[in-house]
This record gives structure tokens, C-alpha cells and sequence, in this order.
């Protein structure tokens, strides 16, 4: 059930049509929270649920690395009445709707290129900067507001080659570098924008199942204590805490939920 407090509130959520973003929407859709959805790609988004006549779900389409366009998010749910919390799901991996391996963003780090590192550093961590000054910045003066960014175990810990075998895919590292790099943003928000109402926290996910080969799927799971993938729906719990006042006292934190991948 879903805390009392978020009923009848406005929650902005950017990198809606992601598997972890478009599972918190669904979830908030259901249950009567107001949506406001702000992603790059809006027929993908629509293409996964049909949630044009929901009306409590509202989609803007917006490019992160763009400071105008994040503008634009919230000064449209400020015109909605206002939002008390905001989910950066964000992440850049090459393509937004399939998984690509001959994309620059797979590259060794040894040849990684500058074009590929500045784009995904664009979108992860600059966007991640752009969402959370904007968000303090727009926000009704006397409200609460609490910010959710999303990070990685590759943020905390260095991705584990054996488990990729010869798929010729790897967790880059520039993806490791941008998703670190959130945590501490983060921190920083939270000590700097406390006396405006603000908490800010980070939800740090491991690996979610999306039809990987059954050799990695295999590997990665025996590298967690779970001994499974993550589903989308194994997060959404984490956000509704974080956004609630049941995390009240809980700001500058971390919540991992990896089903044990960092336990170990």
C-alpha cells in the first residue's frame, strides 16, 4: 500500500520509459499518484502500456542534457500544481530501445572515445545536475521536496569481466565513471539544499533481467546472494520509501538493493 502522504501528490519522473522507470509509473499510475513523465523517447514510452487516457499520467518529451528542456519540465508541473518528489532514472547505454554492442558506448576502455565519454557524462551526470538544480530551483517555495537519484553497483564497485564471457558486451567505463559520480552529487544536493525543504537520496539497483543470454543471466546470478536477476517491480518498494515521509529522517544516503551483489 502506498503511503498516505504521497496520495494526491504530483511525483516527476525522468527516464519513464526505462524497465525501472516505466515499473515506478505504473505502480503510482495505479494508485492514483499523479505522473509527470519526462523522457526522449515518447512513442516508446506509449508503445509499452497504453496510458494515453490515464489521466494522471501526463508525458513531456525532454533531452537531460539540455538545461532548457529540464526547465520545462517543471515549470509544466508547476502549471499541474506542483510536485513534492523527483526520480531520475536516466541512463544512457548506447540506444534507447534495443541493446547495441557495436555502439561506441561498449568500447574497451583502452580505446574508449571521447565523443562516447562526453555523451554518456552529457546525459548521466550532467543531466543528473541539470534534474536536481532544477528541481530545487522550481519548486513552490514552502514545499517539501524529495529527490531520487538512481546509480549502479558498477557506481560502487568495478564491473566483473567473467560474467560476460564472449558476448561482446561490458559494462563501460564511462558508464562506471557517471554513475559513481551521482552518489556524491547526491550528498552534495543533500547538505547544500537542507534548508529549502529538500531531501535528497540515492536508489542504487543491480543487474534487471531483460532477456540477457542464459549464460550471463546464469553468471551474474551466481554472484548475488539471491541468486537471481532483479526485476523492474523488485525496486519500486525502495522509491516509494525513499519518496514518502517514512524516510523522513533519511537524506545523503545510499539505499542498495542488489539482491546481495555488494554483500560479498
Amino acid at each position: 500500500m502506498i503511503g498516505k502522504d504521497l496520495i494526491n501528490k504530483r511525483i516527476v519522473v525522468f527516464g519513464g520509459s526505462g524497465q525501472i522507470g516505466f515499473a515506478l509509473v505504473k505502480y503510482l499510475a495505479g494508485e492514483s499518484v499523479s505522473v509527470l513523465v519526462a523522457d526522449i523517447d515518447e512513442k516508446h514510452f506509449f508503445s509499452k502500456m497504453e496510458l494515453e487516457n490515464v489521466a494522471n499520467v501526463q508525458f513531456i518529451k525532454c533531452d537531460v542534457s539540455n538545461e532548457v528542456e529540464v526547465e520545462a519540465v517543471f515549470v509544466e508541473a508547476n502549471k499541474a500544481g506542483g510536485y513534492s518528489g523527483v526520480v531520475n532514472c536516466i541512463h544512457f547505454k548506447g540506444n534507447t530501445r534495443v541493446l547495441d554492442i557495436k555502439s561506441d558506448f561498449f568500447a574497451d576502455y583502452l580505446n574508449y572515445p571521447e565523443e562516447a565519454w562526453q555523451l554518456v557524462h552529457d546525459v548521466n551526470l550532467k543531466g543528473t545536475f541539470l534534474i536536481n538544480r532544477c528541481a530545487v530551483k522550481f519548486k513552490p517555495k514552502d514545499s517539501k521536496l524529495s529527490l531520487v537519484n538512481v546509480s549502479s553497483t558498477y557506481g560502487l564497485n568495478s564491473p566483473n569481466p567473467s560474467i560476460y564471457g564472449d558476448s561482446g558486451i561490458n559494462s563501460p567505463i564511462a558508464y562506471a565513471s557517471s554513475k559513481s559520480a551521482i552518489v556524491n552529487l547526491t550528498k552534495y544536493i543533500a547538505v547544500h539544499a537542507k534548508n529549502q525543504n529538500v531531501r535528497a537520496n540515492v536508489l542504487t539497483p543491480g543487474g534487471v533481467y531483460n532477456n540477457q543470454d542464459d549464460v550471463f543471466v546464469s553468471n551474474y546470478s551466481k554472484l548475488t546472494v539471491l541468486n537471481r536477476m532483479a526485476e523492474p517491480e523488485d525496486y519500486v518498494g525502495g522509491f516509494i520509501f525513499l519518496l514518502s515521509e517514512s524516510s523522513a529522517y533519511m537524506t545523503g544516503a545510499n539505499l542498495i538493493i542488489d539482491g546481495g551483489w555488494t554483500a560479498w
